[in-house]
C-alpha cells in the first residue's frame, strides 16, 4: 500500500538536525550513523569486486564520504579523491577515521567501477566556483556507475535548479528525509533513483512544504454494475473545445473520459468537427459550441474545456460565455489548453474551487506574467501563486508534476517519463480527470495525475514517445483492477 512521504526544504531539514544536536545528541553521531547506514545499502547492491572513488568536499557531506570509504574498506577497493581539505570539526574527525583504516586519499580523480559524490550535499544554495565546475564536469565524464550522497552536488537543494551545472547521479542516497530539490525543476534528470535514509524521528517542529503521493484512484461504482442502473448512473461529462481546425483535441478527450467509464460523454465543438467525431465515436453526443447552449450543463457532472479552442475573437467569444456558465453550474471543471490561454487575459478574474486548472510552466508564466524559467526555477512557489491569484484547483504539469488542491496542499507525483512529452498528452488528460470526477468528484486530483502518468509508464518501455491513444485504454484496465 502507498502512503504519501513527506518532502521538507532544505532549511527545515537544516532546522530539524539542530534541535536534534541541541538535544545533546551527536553530530559525529550522526554522521557515523549516516555512513554506516549507506555502507549497508551500497553492499546490497554493488559488486564485492566493484572499485570506488569517494569524491569528498571539504564539509559534512565530505565526512560522511571519508566515513563511507572506511565502513567499505572491508569488502572493497575504496579511494578518496579530496577535492578539499576538510574544515568542519566533524569532517576532520571522519578524515582521521578514513586514515586510520588505510584509505588512500589523493589530490586528483581516481578510475573507478562507482564513483560517489559526497561534496557538497543538503548545503549548497549558491552557485559553483569556477574550480568546482570543472570538478563537476571531470565527475560527469567519468565512467562508471554514479551515486550523490543526499543530493547531487550543483543542485540547489529546494528548487532542483544546477548552479549552473550539477553533478549526475543513477543513484542518490538521500539522507534524512526527501529535500524538495529532488524532486523539482531539472532534478528528475539528475538525481537517478532515489533512496531515502531516515536517521532520526522527526518532531513537532518539522513541517513538510508538500508530499510525494503517487496513489491511484477507486471508482467503488465500477464493480458489479447493478442490473437496474443505467448509463446515467456513471456520470454525465461535456467536452468544450475544438475550432474548426483543431478538432482532435475535443476527440482525444472525449475519448478518454468515456474509457474511464463516464456513462455519457457530449461534446460541444464547432460543426466542422461534427462528421470526423460521429465516424471516430458514434457513441458520443454533439453540440454547436457556437449555439452557447449552456443550459446543457444542467445535465453534466463534470467537463473539461479549452482544448483546440484557438486564440481568436472567435474562441475568445465562445470561451467567455461557457467559463461563465461552468461557473455558475458548479460541476468539477477541468481548464486545459487554450483555455488557460483565455484566463489569462482575466488578471483579476477568482475561480471557485470546482475549477481545475491545468497548465504546463509556459502556461504558468503567461498566467503569473512571468517568465517560463522563473516558474521553473521554484516550481512550488508558483503553484501556491496560481492559486492565490485565481482561486481554484491547479495541476503544474512537467516532470515530477504538482497538485494543489481546495486546502492548499501541495502533492507531487513522480511517475511519468520524458516520452509521455507528446502532442496530445494533455488533452488525454483532461478527459482521463473530467471523466473520473464525473463518477466520483472527491476524487483527489492528484490521483487521476497519478494514474494517468502510471499509464505513460507502462506504455513507454523503449519508444520515444507513448501512443496517447492507449493511455484511456491502459487507465480503464487499471481502473477495474482497483474496483472495491
Amino acid at each position: 500500500m502507498h502512503h504519501p512521504i513527506p518532502v521538507y526544504t532544505a532549511h527545515a531539514v537544516k532546522a530539524w538536525e539542530s534541535r536534534w544536536f541541541a538535544a545533546d545528541n551527536s553530530s559525529f553521531g550522526l554522521m557515523q550513523q549516516a555512513a554506516l547506514v549507506m555502507a549497508n545499502v551500497l553492499k546490497t547492491r554493488l559488486s564485492p569486486a566493484a572499485t570506488l572513488c569517494i569524491w569528498c568536499g571539504s564539509g559534512n557531506n565530505g565526512g560522511d564520504g571519508y566515513l563511507l570509504a572506511a565502513y567499505l574498506a572491508d569488502v572493497y577497493r575504496v579511494q578518496v579523491y579530496q577535492t578539499a581539505p576538510p574544515s568542519s570539526a566533524d569532517a576532520k574527525r571522519a578524515y582521521q577515521a578514513a586514515v586510520d583504516h588505510g584509505i588512500h586519499i589523493t589530490d586528483t580523480p581516481c578510475a573507478a567501477d562507482v564513483h560517489i559524490d559526497a561534496i557538497f550535499g543538503n548545503g549548497l544554495d549558491r552557485p559553483l566556483t569556477d574550480a568546482m565546475i570543472d570538478i563537476v564536469r571531470a565527475y560527469n565524464a567519468a565512467t562508471g556507475q554514479k551515486i550523490a550522497i543526499d543530493i547531487p552536488t550543483g543542485l540547489h537543494p529546494d528548487t532542483g535548479m544546477p548552479l549552473p551545472i550539477c553533478m549526475s547521479a543513477d543513484l542518490t542516497l538521500c539522507l534524512m528525509a526527501y529535500k524538495a530539490g529532488l524532486l523539482m525543476g531539472h532534478a528528475k534528470s539528475h538525481v537517478g533513483e532515489i533512496i531515502c535514509l531516515p536517521l532520526i524521528p522527526t518532531d513537532s517542529e518539522l513541517i513538510s512544504t508538500a508530499t510525494i503521493d503517487n496513489t491511484l484512484p477507486t471508482l467503488p461504482t465500477r464493480a458489479g454494475r447493478g442490473s437496474h442502473q443505467h448509463k446515467g448512473d456513471f456520470g454525465s461529462v461535456m467536452v468544450i473545445g475544438g475550432s474548426s481546425t483543431m478538432g482532435g483535441a475535443a476527440i482525444m478527450s472525449a475519448e478518454a473520459a468515456i474509457r474511464v467509464g463516464a456513462g455519457r460523454v457530449t461534446v460541444m465543438t464547432h460543426e466542422a468537427n461534427h462528421p470526423a467525431i460521429i465516424a471516430r465515436l458514434p457513441n458520443l453526443m454533439l453540440g454547436d459550441i457556437e449555439l452557447s447552449e449552456t443550459y446543457r450543463l444542467s445535465q453534466m457532472s463534470a467537463a473539461c474545456i479549452g482544448m483546440g479552442f484557438g486564440r481568436d475573437d472567435w474562441s475568445a467569444r465562445c470561451f467567455d460565455t461557457w467559463l461563465l456558465a461552468l461557473v455558475e453550474y458548479g460541476i468539477p471543471t477541468v481548464l486545459d489548453a487554450d483555455g488557460l490561454w483565455h484566463l489569462a487575459q482575466y488578471q483579476a478574474y477568482r475561480l471557485p474551487d470546482h475549477i481545475i486548472g491545468t497548465p504546463h510552466h509556459a502556461e504558468a508564466a503567461r498566467l503569473l506574467d512571468i517568465h517560463a524559467d522563473e516558474v521553473e526555477v521554484d516550481r512550488i512557489a508558483a503553484i501556491r501563486a496560481l492559486r492565490d491569484k485565481f482561486g481554484g484547483q491547479w495541476l503544474l504539469k512537467g516532470a515530477n508534476s504538482l497538485t494543489i488542491d481546495h486546502t492548499g496542499t501541495i502533492r507531487i507525483c513522480t511517475l511519468g517519463n520524458a516520452a509521455m512529452a507528446t502532442a496530445g498528452m494533455g488533452d488525454v488528460l483532461a478527459g482521463m480527470m473530467a471523466g473520473i470526477l464525473a463518477q466520483a468528484p472527491d476524487t483527489p486530483i492528484s490521483q487521476i495525475v497519478a494514474l494517468h502518468a502510471h499509464c505513460g509508464d507502462l506504455l513507454s518501455g523503449n519508444h520515444i514517445a507513448v501512443d496517447v491513444n492507449e493511455i484511456g485504454k491502459t487507465a480503464a484496465r487499471i481502473l477495474k483492477r482497483c474496483a472495491v
